[in-house]
């Protein structure tokens, strides 16, 4: 067993090949090498028939752990058929070592030195369809707007910010009809605005036949020290879409893996515009449900904050002036309470004049959040109260772009609905359905509108009653995490 013998050795070839690479050429070349046992999960993933050829292809193969893997797992059976490998990789640090890997796995193999992306493209536009597994752990950097590879994208039908999405779309282009394609890419492309015309090309061309996620996202990567929440992903091209594997483990050596199957309308919300992809947990029966109204239903809404600092800087000041609105950063809130003006890097104020005012909010009561969350946080909505009295000399307020403001018609709450608001949002229930479908990280305006929420009456009550224990003038969120929450 050629391949078998071929991984013993490759993690210590890994790990002396990534020690050799500076970190601003790591950065450029925005690839991780697989280790091995992540290798072998994914190749455990893809199921080969004994009497037909199989055609493996790995974009962006590295020093070839994921092709080794792929094909330990095609020996595992009794092969009337046979094997043969493609990897794409342009790096030359890791041209040699490739080369190494592929010669003592026993299969033909070819290894191209092209930009995948591009061959994939003028392939495709070609009619070629080859390979009937893929294996893949892409490239994640960002795509210029005006770069090459937006443009080549365009020619498949999708507009997409990151390599990883590039490579995965382009290695869909050229699967064959029921082509298994197993990939480890970031999540992020599961939920947000600027993933959703990638997974409407992407769902409309594969069906997901399995996701395993890491509980901790610096595990995937770990001799790398990448956080990044990483899913590896089982996917069938042109497949009816059925019932989907559910599997997690703590980290990449897999010992604790648990596994569910559900129903694919637990993974895609039928009727969801927005195509966000769930992650049901693999410890309960079936994903935490929120119950309850849209926002709009409630005549509220949620937007990004106005102020982009950059852009206005000019017209910041580190102190307040007479005639100054205050600007809020997410610094300003202090255990839940309010500090403002407070020192530090952050402006406190902005001028009101003819450039600002568009931007500005009138003075009211607000439920804010986070849109960003520190690295290893342990929840991901955080939300403030920003009561009417806390600033009740001011007339206008900036609220600056890393937060999210809660407000009906762009004016302020009633503010026994907005401590209703903020105890829902810092809530246990919240925080585990977000979980279901977003990363660490961002908490954008588009999540906060597909959450479900109480109704009015249901949030005034809740806000009385957190009302009557606060003992200052903003609520100290952190009593609300616990809220229990039901919803008719």
């Amino acid at each position: 067993m050629d391949a078998a013998r071929s991984l013993l050795d490759l993690d210590q070839r890994r790990r002396e090949i990534s020690s050799q690479l500076d970190p601003a050429q790591r950065s450029a070349l925005g690839q991780f090498l697989t280790p091995t046992a992540t290798a072998r999960f994914m190749a455990g993933l893809l199921h080969f028939s004994g009497n037909a050829s199989a055609q493996l292809l790995d974009p962006g193969a590295g020093i070839g752990a994921l092709s080794a893997a792929a094909t330990a797992r095609w020996e595992l059976g009794d092969r009337a058929a046979p094997l043969s490998i493609t990897c794409y990789e342009i790096e030359r640090t890791f041209r040699l070592p490739l080369q190494a890997t592929l010669a003592g796995l026993g299969a033909p193999y070819q290894v191209v030195h092209d930009d995948f992306i591009e061959a994939a493209v003028l392939a495709s536009l070609r009619g070629e369809r080859p390979f009937t597994h893929v294996i893949l752990n892409p490239p994640y950097k960002k795509i210029a707007t005006g770069g090459r590879h937006r443009a080549l994208l365009r020619k498949l039908g999708l507009e997409t910010s990151n390599l990883y999405a590039g490579f995965l779309a382009s290695a869909v282009a050229l699967s064959a009809s029921h082509a298994q394609i197993v990939a480890i890419i970031p999540r992020s492309w599961m939920n947000g605005l600027y993933f959703k015309p990638f997974r409407y090309w992407l769902l409309h061309r594969v069906a997901i036949t399995h996701i395993h996620i890491f509980d901790r996202r610096d595990r995937a990567f770990a001799d790398d020290r990448v956080l990044q929440e990483n899913v590896i992903l089982k996917l069938s091209v042109g497949a009816d879409q059925g019932e989907v594997e559910i599997s997690a483990s703590s980290d990449d050596s897999f010992h604790d893996l648990r596994r569910r199957t559900v129903p694919f309308n637990e993974v895609v919300t039928p009727g969801d515009e927005e195509l966000f992809v769930h992650i049901p947990t693999t410890d309960a029966e079936s994903i935490p449900s929120l119950p309850g109204n849209s926002l709009r239903e409630l005549g509220l809404d949620v937007c990004t904050g106005p102020v982009v600092d950059f852009r206005l800087r000019v017209h910041l000041h580190m102190q307040p002036d007479s005639g100054d609105a205050p600007l809020l950063y997410s610094t300003h809130f202090s255990n839940g309470h309010l500090e403002w003006p407070k020192a530090g890097s952050k402006p406190n104020a902005i001028a009101i004049n003819e450039n600002t005012r568009r931007w500005l909010m009138p003075a009211g009561t607000y439920v804010l959040t986070r849109r960003f969350t520190s690295k290893e946080e342990k929840r991901r909505v955080v939300a403030y109260l920003l009561p009417e009295d806390a600033l009740a000399d001011k007339k206008l307020i900036g609220f600056e772009n890393h937060l999210n403001v809660f407000h009906a018609l762009k004016h302020g709450l009633d503010n026994h609905i907005a401590r209703g608001l903020c105890a829902y949002l810092n809530s246990q229930a919240v925080d585990d359905y977000f979980r279901t479908f977003s990363g660490h990280t961002q908490v954008n305006a588009t999540d906060l509108r597909r959450l479900r929420y109480p109704s009015l009456d249901q949030l005034k009550q809740m806000g009385k009653v957190h009302a009557e224990e606060d003992t200052g003038s903003v609520a100290d969120t952190r009593r609300y995490r616990n809220a229990k929450t039901t919803t008719k």
